[in-house]
């Protein structure tokens, strides 16, 4: 009998996306990859080689249409049975089509009101939740009453996007302004999507980041854990590294997971994978966001290596109607530290060789190359690289990550 296929709407170049094609086809299902242009990733050649290899049909087809992707999917030559995205802009567009083709997959709505930060802020603050104080803000005119409720500092940041992009701590009246002004003057996202013009002016909170990773099947969510986030410096909020699980005492780690499932029921979240980033500040946890779907930067591989749940498989599962396996077969820890450059032109990369005398080093990648012209990371796509551990225990990974992370430094020619 011929397998299903599982259809994967669009990807990201590197981690989950990649990781997520190979588990599919390692586990005998056929792949369907649904994108609105092949040809855009090209500019990973690895990302590239691997759709290319690994998908036995390709479908183009517009990736913004629950329309026409059931469309796309019902030409196919067989059965489809799952559809998937682990790509954050196309969470709600595949939980659509999903619905339509009657499969396996998250509630539309939930999916829509997750995606879009203000709208889940708002919900969340109906139903309790703890959330900054926040508004909406498409117009310049009511900027500074805005400023008058939430205060300075602030941060201004688009409703839509992902991996930091776009998210700026404002000190000055004058610097939310310039902020939202680009905001209210851009139509559309990262990834060409359209957009309202406008952004999320919030409160700037104090405290120790962390996000919890969750899996909901069934009517249950289950708490896989407490990741620990490191944060580079503002005004931007770009992820230098992950440690799983949470050193933070189980009391303030069980109370950012009260947050996170509070935010789940709030906006109705019922399958599949959640990562919910919560702040831990002198009031108490207040949610961030809720991403619907499994975190990225590598967090499933920290969670695989520290518990032996697979969050990417026991979604491939769950999407293809199968019974996700959520139980821990273990408890170690991991940590990953990502490589951050600086202004400059890169004279020298490193020899990643080193990283043999680090046993606990389990993967690793620099893509800094020589004559690139970097600068400090605005966003996660900036980053240079990264290097991720596993170990006996989540603080011997965060440690050893670190030590491992200073041995990649970049060198960079000259100052003019």
């Amino acid at each position: 009998m011929t397998a299903p296929f599982i259809a994967f709407v669009e990807s990201n170049m590197t981690g989950t996306g990649m990781q997520a094609l190979r588990l599919a086809h390692d586990r005998g299902l056929r792949i369907a990859f649904l994108t609105s242009d092949l040809r855009k990733y090209d500019s990973d050649p690895d990302a590239a080689r691997t759709i290319r290899s690994l998908a036995d049909e390709i479908a183009e087809c517009d990736t913004n249409s629950p329309e026409a992707m059931e469309k796309a999917l019902r030409d196919l030559p067989g059965l489809v049975g799952g559809l998937m995205t682990v790509m954050e802009y196309f969470v709600p567009v595949a939980a659509a089509t999903a619905r339509r083709m009657g499969l396996p997959g998250l509630d539309p709505a939930a999916a829509a009101i997750a995606r879009d930060k203000g709208t889940a802020r708002t919900v969340c603050q109906d139903h309790g939740v703890p959330v900054p104080r926040f508004r909406f803000v498409g117009s310049l005119e009511v900027l500074d009453e805005v400023l008058d409720e939430v205060g300075l500092p602030c941060v201004v940041k688009p409703v839509d996007e992902s991996a930091s992009i776009g998210v700026t701590l404002c000190r000055t009246r004058q610097q939310a302004y310039d902020r939202l002004a680009e905001l209210i003057d851009s139509r559309a996202n990262s990834k060409g999507q359209q957009r309202v013009p406008g952004g999320l002016v919030e409160e700037c909170l104090f405290g120790h980041e962390v996000s919890v990773e969750t899996f909901t099947h069934g009517g249950r969510t289950v708490v896989l854990g407490v990741t620990d986030k490191l944060l580079g410096p503002v005004p931007h909020f770009v992820e230098l590294g992950h440690t799983f699980p949470s050193g933070l005492p189980e009391e303030r780690s069980g109370a950012a997971a009260r947050v996170a499932l509070a935010a789940l029921e709030a906006v109705g979240f019922d399958f599949g994978p959640a990562h919910v980033e919560v702040k831990l500040t002198a009031r108490g946890p207040v949610l961030i966001e809720i991403n619907a779907r499994a975190g990225g930067d590598f967090v499933p591989d920290l969670v695989r290596h520290a518990t032996g749940v697979g969050l990417l498989e026991q979604t491939i599962i769950a999407a293809t109607g199968g019974t996700p396996q959520l139980q821990p077969s273990r408890q170690r820890g991991a940590a990953i530290r990502f490589l951050a450059g600086r202004a400059g032109v890169v004279a020298e990369v490193p020899d990643t060789t080193v990283l043999d005398r680090f046993p606990t080093v389990v993967a690793s990648r620099v893509k800094a190359v020589v004559g690139q012209r970097t600068t400090w990371p605005a966003n996660s796509h900036e980053r240079l690289g990264y290097v991720l551990t596993s170990a006996e225990t989540a603080y011997q990974a965060a440690v050893d990550a670190d030590a491992a992370a200073a041995q990649l430094a970049v060198s960079y020619e000259p100052e003019p």
